[in-house]
């Protein structure tokens, strides 16, 4: 079986707690941007953070700025406009699980 499409045989879904930094000063009103989803347990970093953050992260005009996925304290992919990249192997999960999303800007 393929890994991003392997999930955790004794919990093929977890619940996730997901936050994100601003991308703007009128984007603070809603901080820190909490939503509460359930997702399967996938065990590709990848697959888990296109999982978490689509429909979540806002879309930011321009190129050059990136999200880093963060579950548990532990960064596990980083998010371009086109392209997720892995940072660990392997996702790992706890009974309470979040993720944070970190907004890098664009630097010129």
């Amino acid at each position: 079986m393929k890994k991003e499409f392997s999930t955790m045989k004794d919990r093929p879904e977890v619940s996730i707690v997901l936050t994100r930094d601003s991308v703007a000063a009128g984007d603070d009103i809603d901080a820190p941007h909490e939503k509460k989803i359930k997702v399967r347990s996938f065990t590709d970093p990848v697959s888990l953070a296109r999982e978490a953050s689509a429909n979540y992260l806002p879309n930011v005009a321009g190129t050059g700025h990136s999200w880093v996925c963060v579950l548990n304290e532990i960064e596990i992919a980083e998010i371009k406009i086109n392209k997720i990249r892995p940072l660990i192997d392997e996702t790992r999960y706890s009974d309470k699980n979040n993720i944070h999303f970190i907004y890098k800007s664009a630097r010129y």
